[in-house]
């Protein structure tokens, strides 16, 4: 009956010291952060929007195509009916197949 107490003696000893081991690192993690933000540089400033890199044309080509504000899409009118087009939107569902070999 000694050897598994010892054991769970040496066990909870364990545990109660890798605990308080992680509650110091995290103590001084929160204090690093806390020096950081009261001694540490200031982060640089936003950039005016003038400033803002522009998009290529190839993007502003695809945002043209797919991403207009009215919500159209750039191949049919705005008020165009989908029925007299012949158009519509559809969800098609793609899965796996397996493939037998002979």
């Amino acid at each position: 009956m000694e050897g598994p107490l010892k054991l769970l003696t040496l066990a909870v000893r364990i545990a109660i010291a890798w605990t308080l081991l992680s509650l110091l690192l995290v103590a001084f993690w929160v204090l690093l952060l806390e020096v950081g933000r009261r001694f540490g540089t200031t982060p640089a400033s936003k950039p005016l929007a003038r400033e803002e890199r522009q998009l290529s044309a190839e993007v502003r080509a695809i945002y043209a195509d797919f991403a207009d504000v009215n919500g159209a899409s750039s191949d049919t009118p705005a008020d165009s009916d989908p029925d007299k087009t012949g158009q519509s939107d559809a969800i098609v569902f793609i899965g796996w197949t397996s493939v037998q070999k002979r």
